[in-house]
């Protein structure tokens, strides 16, 4: 069984005494990182003044470096137990990142965080031990998730991840992907850059950071000047451009006739495939051709993925040992439920456990 847990990838500095300000740990994340301290997440929405998100952060940035840890901070190992885990990055910067990205995540990590925001002790510590670090491309992580997942795909099919910094697609058959079908270009951040341009016309946005924006972008309304506006026709226009503009020539040119003779489906997955005015796009070029299927919970898709891969690789590896002798490379797949998947996302970061079922 697969548990996500998802919250906005935002974060703010901060002097402020938190106390009893949330229910829980995940909408209470307070993290000291070298002796500054960060709300993040849906505590920063709630009590910052203007929390803002990095695109497309480098695994050697600070505010990488804060969204893994309060990823890392969700899984809540016992006592020494370690975990494996999986996590990944766009095409674009999967080669450049990927190295990087092991070497900052594996080993040992002593979380400071504060827990008095959901009634806890204010200066608390937890070490996360990650005994086993693989990073994938992104969009190989969401075919494992149709693949592996409750879906159990076995047939050929197309994918299109419609993420906010990058818009993926591509093939992917039964041996595996087919590279030169692959496709990354810009994400729903583009559409949101769109909106914000024609709202900066009538209004008077009052400096309203990029994650303000999308989070009106997502309700289709916004409040300037206490004053409620419906943008749910804009929010459509601005999508449609985008998909005219971005990705309908991108798939053009990805997708040959071909591949439409071998696949019957494509998967949308990712936050974008959250907005039905998106979706009808895709419906309206290719629903008469393949059969469009939005994965369930789509913005945790990737997450989902990089779990299973996790869970996988783990059993494969304690299998591999002659009479399942244990060592200390394999003590680190005794418990299931510590195959993790981490999804930083530019808009929304995922973390997902496996869990046996009870």
């Amino acid at each position: 069984m697969l548990k996500s847990y998802n919250f906005p990838s935002v974060y703010e500095a901060t002097n402020q005494e938190l106390k009893n300000v949330a229910e829980n740990i995940l909408d209470g994340i307070k993290i000291n990182l070298d002796d500054n301290e960060y709300i993040i997440g849906n505590l920063a929405l709630v009590e910052g003044h203007s929390p803002h998100k990095s695109i497309n952060a480098a695994p050697s940035d600070a505010e990488y470096k804060l969204l893994s840890e309060a990823s890392l901070l969700l899984t809540q190992p016992k006592g020494e137990e370690e975990i494996y885990l999986t996590t990944g990055f766009p095409f674009a910067t999967y080669m450049l990142y990927r190295d990087k990205a092991t070497e900052v995540l594996q080993g040992r990590h002593i979380i400071n965080y504060d827990a008095a925001t959901f009634g806890g002790p204010a200066n608390t510590k937890r070490e996360v031990n990650v005994g086993k670090v693989e990073v994938i491309p992104e969009i190989q992580g969401c075919t494992i998730a149709i693949r592996e997942g409750e879906l159990q795909e076995k047939d050929n099919f197309f994918i299109v991840s419609l993420g906010y910094g990058t818009c993926e697609a591509i093939v992917s058959t039964r041996a595996g992907l087919i590279n030169r079908s692959a496709v990354s270009t810009h994400g729903i951040r583009h559409a949101v850059n769109l909106l914000s341009n024609e709202l900066a016309k009538t209004f008077y946005l009052n400096m309203k950071t990029e994650h303000q924006i999308d989070v009106a972008f997502q309700k289709g309304s916004i409040t300037v000047n206490r004053v409620k506006h419906n943008i749910l026709d804009l929010r459509e226009k601005v999508l449609r451009m985008y998909y005219k503009e971005v990705i309908s020539p991108n798939l053009r040119r990805a997708f040959t006739d071909d591949d439409f003779n071998k696949c019957s489906k494509m998967y949308l997955v990712g936050g974008g495939a959250l907005y039905p005015e998106l979706v009808n796009c895709v419906k309206e070029e290719f629903g008469d051709i393949v059969e469009i299927v939005i994965y369930p919970e789509p913005d945790k898709c990737a997450s989902h993925g990089y779990c299973l891969n996790s869970k996988i690789k783990a059993q494969a590896t304690k299998s591999n040992i002659p009479g399942n002798i244990e060592t200390e490379e394999i003590k680190i797949f005794r418990n299931q439920q510590l195959a993790v998947g981490m999804d930083i996302g530019n808009a929304n970061t995922c973390v997902t456990l496996y869990k046996e079922t009870e």
